[in-house]
């Protein structure tokens, strides 16, 4: 069976990020479109419209990967270096606000349960993110061919 561990993370999260955005499965708010993904970032997202669902799909992504995800593990994941000019760069923490709105999304579409030690994905979750991991996989297979083998396991 494929799983989300053997195929590339670019490309599980790019093919997720699709079908979520295709599906409305999240919806991303109206301050979204103007806002940078942290205070370390000098600038708003390259991609201004996508990037609430590649975030979501990163987020899917790491709860298949390591089962419970909370919002304070979050703030690490997706932090970062903030320029001090001179001095030496110091890690910060991402804010939490968007994640807590993407996990909450996923909690109403059902992808997504919450439990005490933080969210985990629910069957439903891990089947979507098989199923894409699986296209994905197969996308792979048709540049190189000798990871046809997997397939017929």
């Amino acid at each position: 069976m494929i799983t989300a561990s053997m195929v590339p993370p670019e490309k599980l999260i790019e093919r997720l990020a699709a079908y979520l955005k295709e599906k409305n499965i999240v919806l991303p708010p109206e301050w979204s479109f103007l806002t940078k993904t942290a205070s370390f970032k000098e600038r708003i997202p390259d991609n201004p419209e996508e990037w609430w669902y590649v975030r979501t799909a990163s987020i899917m992504r790491k709860m298949y990967i390591d089962t419970f995800l909370g919002v304070g593990k979050s703030k690490v994941v997706y932090g970062g270096s903030s320029s001090k000019g001179n001095r030496p760069p110091h890690f910060r923490r991402a804010p939490a606000h968007s994640t807590r709105m993407i996990m909450q999304q996923l909690e109403k579409a059902g992808l997504v349960i919450k439990t005490k030690r933080g969210r985990m994905l629910s069957s439903k979750g891990r089947s979507l993110v098989d199923k894409i991991s699986l296209e994905a996989f197969k996308e792979l297979v048709e540049t190189n061919p000798s990871l046809k083998i997997y397939l017929e396991r």
